[in-house]
């Protein structure tokens, strides 16, 4: 895992931000998959007539591909999203493993499909991540097709709808990011980028909603804003939950600095359990206080995801106390 450390917390209403910041290092030589898409060096359609649990990537270009795990695709048969971090080898091609976000249509709206301009929520983001912590504590080797979480991805995609708005005659997620298009830009303007940022950990109250950490501060830069747009549909979801503004808001309890480093260590101390990819690099399931994805190659960490184990943990730690009891950590 990157060496990094945590930067001063941004907040707006019940969303908090810890940056991870790292010293500058080496470059990864990958164009991002928007990049590529726009450069017309990389095209994502159905495989054959279709399939929902996977789309063909077309890298006709020079450069390997980045494709990180909560990638939004629209267009051709439904609109999916990306379940798995992966590098794309140049000049190849390459099932991409996916989820259905728009349960109502099965029919071709274009022959290519584009990159939406954010990420998908943590919620959705974690149900892959929780397929592949039971395959890894059953003792099965987590594979890339993780189909049996498509049915609650619908779920949650139906569930934030309802509570942020935004619904369509297909149930599409993108729906619902298009109809807060001018929230999502004002709470953007709280969460600026930092210098030598490479990545953020965020909170929802005082509930972990995930990380995410950038092995290059070059891709972090142009990754930024869409992986902030996710976690920020999240905290809209749970501003429906919340009771309503004013004093009473003032006084909402918020992470503080000591659960953003007992966070950070419980992603260090996670167990890791090597996993079959696709495409270059090394790939890891995380599995412990939290669950989720270490992608590397050449020994340089890619991406690494990382969501709380158990879904929407009830906030009864006291400010600062620490994400695991201290039994924990001593038998780390």
């Amino acid at each position: 895992m990157l060496d990094v450390k945590i930067g001063s917390s941004q907040r707006l209403e019940g969303l908090t931000l810890f940056p991870l910041l790292a010293p500058a290092g080496a470059r990864l030589p990958y164009e991002l998959l928007a990049e590529a898409v726009a450069a017309g060096t990389l095209a994502i359609g159905e495989v054959g007539e279709g399939t929902v649990p996977a789309l063909l990537a077309k890298n006709a270009g020079a450069a390997d591909v980045l494709v990180l795990d909560g990638e939004q695709l629209i267009g051709s048969r439904q609109n999916r999203t990306t379940n798995r971090s992966i590098v794309l080898p140049a000049h190849s091609q390459t099932e991409l493993p996916v989820y259905c976000m728009e349960h109502g249509r099965w029919h071709f709206a274009s022959d290519a499909m584009a990159p939406a301009p954010q990420h998908s929520p943590a919620k959705v983001r974690r149900r892959a991540r929780e397929v592949e912590a039971a395959r890894a504590a059953a003792g099965s080797i987590p594979m890339t097709m993780l189909r049996e979480a498509q049915g609650d991805v619908w779920n949650d995609v139906a569930e934030t709808v309802a509570k942020v708005g935004g619904a369509s005659a297909t149930g599409d997620l993108n729906a619902a990011y298009e109809a807060n298009r001018s929230r999502l830009a004002d709470w953007e303007q709280a969460f600026p980028r930092q210098d030598g940022q490479v990545g953020f950990l965020a909170f929802a109250g005082q509930q972990p909603l995930g990380l995410d950490l950038i092995g290059c501060h070059r891709l972090y830069e142009r990754l930024h804003e869409r992986l902030l747009r996710g976690y920020i549909m999240d905290a809209l979801e749970h501003a429906s939950d919340v009771p309503a503004a004013g004093a009473r808001s003032a006084r909402r309890p918020r992470a503080s600095a000591g659960a953003a480093a007992a966070y950070l260590d419980a992603v260090r101390h996670a167990e890791r359990t090597p996993a079959p990819t696709t495409g270059k690099g090394q790939y890891c399931v995380l599995r412990g206080l939290v669950i989720g994805g270490e992608l590397t190659e050449a020994d340089r960490l890619v991406h690494l995801s990382a969501f709380p184990a158990v879904r929407n943990p009830e906030p009864t730690r006291p400010p600062g106390a620490p994400l695991a009891p201290p039994s924990w950590r001593r038998r780390r």
